[in-house]
């Protein structure tokens, strides 16, 4: 599913928020933005502060503007912000328009069973990966770019489910999987890009995987439009990258065509990126592919984290004691400490905390995250957002009862 949206980012008020819908009315659906203009160019801090909107430089026309960079990148944060926050709020208006579309169904069986859906996906979304996942759980975002002839969905499903499909998804897709290197396990998250990389795509990657297919000449030539298109939003040098080539496709009505030579030139081409040759049909090099891309952003990291050096202690704060830089993953260039997926220890890669137990911690995130959804299926009507409050209230309450109770 392409969740690209052409929403103007400047129309978004600073100070907008979705109006609720009045009981009995079904609003117009709300726009859900999730792409930048390119005047708001790309950009974030080369140190440990970085976030996740590109390199350091500032791309698109914003660059070709007036006034210091700084004020650029402030301006395309700013952009970036305010247009998740669009994002997020404009959920829950397009939920309630659900509820009263459901009442309006004659048949209650089917209406609660539509109910009950619209429910688990609206506590997926209050509970996802930004608000439950621990900070210590370091993310790794690999983009999948190539047309409709490269294979690359084949490659994608073939490495997530063991299974050979032959249709392209012509949407792309989002994905998570769980991948391991040098011993630590790392939210994968795999972006297989519907068309081109446009801005977004470049803000958000760690590293980029090139598909074509070795039957098809214009999939090859697509490679180096994406390669370049890229490389116009995003310093490439800092983008670790892999070149697949896919023989799915390759039987005796459709040959062969791009030859060993041609493909390890286009690797060199794209910044002498490792070239490797995939069967989807048979998993052939399909693992490597994506444990070798991890890994090289793993790297990278690691070899950025050593270029910042530790951090020192502050004056009179015992808690900011000297860490080595490697031993921090959630401080890094283009992370985000965000993710999403089963709860694991990590205790061995964040630094102690001498007021709570790791486990601790732990245990409370697992039980606030599964708080909201009793309490939501009781009104089947109000967002686990706007019930909270009165659960701690709630809470509260019986907590004080307890209290006095002479038992």
């Amino acid at each position: 599913m392409n969740f690209q949206s052409s929403v103007p980012v400047s129309a978004i008020s600073q100070q907008s928020q979705p109006a609720m819908p009045t009981p009995g009315t079904v609003p117009a659906p709300v726009p859900v933005p999730q792409s930048i203009p390119s005047q708001f160019g790309s950009g974030s801090s080369a140190g440990s502060g970085g976030g996740q909107f590109g390199s350091g430089t500032v791309s698109g026309q914003a660059a070709q503007t007036g006034g210091p960079a700084g004020s650029q990148y402030v301006l395309s944060n700013s952009a970036a912000i305010r247009a998740e926050i669009h994002r997020f709020e404009s959920v829950h208006p397009n939920i309630y328009a659900i509820y009263d579309l459901i009442e309006r169904i004659d048949d209650l069986a089917l209406q609660n069973q539509i109910r009950e859906h619209v429910i688990s996906i609206e506590d997926s979304f209050v509970n996802s990966q930004e608000w439950t996942l621990s900070r210590s759980v370091p993310e790794l975002k690999v983009g999948i770019v190539g047309n409709l002839s490269s294979g690359k969905s084949a490659l994608v499903h073939r490495y997530l489910t063991g299974t050979y499909v032959q249709e392209e998804s012509p949407e792309g897709g989002r994905f998570k999987k769980e991948i391991v290197v040098d011993g630590q396990s790392y939210l994968l998250l795999i972006r297989d890009e519907g068309g081109p990389p446009e801005l977004q795509f470049a803000a958000w990657v760690d590293a980029v995987v090139f598909v074509f297919s070795l039957e098809d000449e214009i999939s090859f030539q697509t490679v180096y439009n994406y390669f370049l298109r890229l490389n116009s939003y995003r310093n490439t040098a800092e983008v670790p990258m892999v070149l697949v080539g896919t023989q799915d496709a390759i039987s005796a009505a459709n040959p062969r065509v791009i030859d060993d030579s041609r493909a390890r030139k286009l690797s060199n081409d794209l910044k002498r990126c490792t070239y490797y040759e995939t069967c989807s049909t048979y998993g052939l090099n399909v693992e490597r592919v994506f444990q070798d891309v991890a890994q090289k952003v793993v790297a990278m990291r690691k070899k950025q984290q050593l270029s910042i050096g530790p951090c020192k202690s502050l004056p009179n704060s015992p808690s900011h004691s000297s860490v080595p830089a490697a031993s921090i993953p959630s401080v890094h260039i283009n992370q985000a400490a965000n993710g999403g997926g089963a709860f694991s220890d990590y205790s061995s890669s964040v630094p102690s905390t001498p007021s709570i137990s790791q486990r601790e911690m732990r245990i409370e995130t697992i039980a606030a995250s599964n708080t909201p959804t009793p309490i939501r299926k009781q009104s089947k009507r109000r967002s686990n957002i706007f019930t909270i409050c009165a659960s701690v209230s709630n809470l509260s309450s019986t907590k004080r009862a307890f209290q006095l109770s002479p038992n």
